[in-house]
């Protein structure tokens, strides 16, 4: 008993929210892999005046959740 108590308080609760914003920003960086996927897809079926302006918006996005993954990567 004693050392479930010793292990449940040697816990590092800074390094566990560090992990849970990491996986965070990996789900937000694949949800944007898949937005730029989705524009990709419906630019071929339709086609616009702003198709080109979304799939470069999208592409912005994707890169943009990218950085910020490894910026929190390299600061955390």
């Amino acid at each position: 008993m004693e050392e479930v108590i010793n292990t449940i308080s040697n816990i590092n609760i800074w390094g566990l929210g560090k992990v849970f914003v990491l996986i965070g920003l990996v789900v937000y960086a694949i949800f944007a892999f898949v937005v730029v996927r989705q524009v990709k897809l419906m630019t071929e079926v339709i086609s616009g005046i702003l198709t080109h302006s979304l799939r470069i918006i999208s592409w912005i996005f994707f890169l943009f959740s990218v950085s910020v993954f490894f910026l929190a990567l390299a600061f955390l």
